[in-house]
């Protein structure tokens, strides 16, 4: 099943495409060099190590990034960088609006995750370069079903006073985490994606969206396994991931 690139049933504007104090949005995703990312995936997906080419695992994972950046760009989310040592990724990101940021090493990269690492390379980026943006979103980049409703109503719902989060399918992982940004803010130690994510977020204070997790399930799945696969499928797959599976 396919969804439009951008859902047009609602208009931004009307829809609040912006949190209800009207705050500029910039938006942090990360990806992985392409050969490396979604090996469970790989494993799942497909039977066999020849099957398995990294070119063909690349493509998919590249598709699905640029699906969850046209679901941001419908919700009027359109500040959006993506950190990522791969230059496929960043060339794609250029070319599709976003701005690539190379991945830079950390002095504390032995301490946290990779992902979280490049969050708070891109959030730094973003301090820097776009200083009027009042919210920061840190949104997973595998998020191949993700529609723009979802995302414009998370922006409506997000606390001015807090950070805030939505989590993945089982409520173990965070798919999004929000957070205001002012002035001496630790902006890039904000995230803290990985096992147990949702369960550390809260921990620092985040608060849960939707915490009976009755809505955005098109949101919550990220894909990391043949299953999640399967379930953005039946949800609906945006364009650019229709199109990499029909190839594959």
């Amino acid at each position: 099943m396919e969804r439009s690139a951008v859902d047009t049933s609602v208009d931004p504007a009307a829809a609040g495409g912006v949190p209800a104090d009207g705050a500029t949005v910039a938006a942090v995703l990360a990806v992985k060099s392409l050969r490396q990312a979604k090996s469970r995936l790989a494993a799942t997906l497909w039977d066999s190590r020849a099957t398995d080419r990294p070119g063909v695992r690349g493509s998919l994972v590249l598709a699905m990034f640029l699906d969850t950046v046209e679901a941001l760009r419908g919700a009027g989310v359109t500040r959006i960088v993506v950190v990522s040592p791969d230059a496929e990724v960043l060339a794609a990101a250029r070319r599709s609006g976003t701005r690539g940021l190379p991945e830079s090493a950390s002095p504390r990269a032995g301490s946290e995750s990779g992902l979280n690492t490049a969050f708070g390379h891109g959030a730094r980026w973003v301090r820097r370069t776009w200083p009027d943006s009042g919210r920061l979103l840190f949104v997973q980049a595998d998020l191949p079903a993700a529609t723009s409703t979802s995302f414009r109503e998370v922006l409506a719902e997000t606390p001015s006073d807090a950070p805030s989060f939505v989590t993945d399918r089982d409520g173990t992982g965070t798919v999004l985490l929000h957070g205001a940004v002012a002035p001496g803010d630790p902006v890039e130690a904000a995230p803290r994606f990985g096992p147990g994510s949702a369960s550390a977020h809260r921990e620092v204070g985040a608060v849960e969206l939707d915490p009976a997790h009755r809505r955005w399930l098109d949101l919550r799945t990220d894909v990391d396994t043949a299953t999640d696969l399967a379930t953005a499928r039946q949800l609906g797959l945006g364009p650019h991931t229709t199109r990499a599976l029909r190839d594959i």
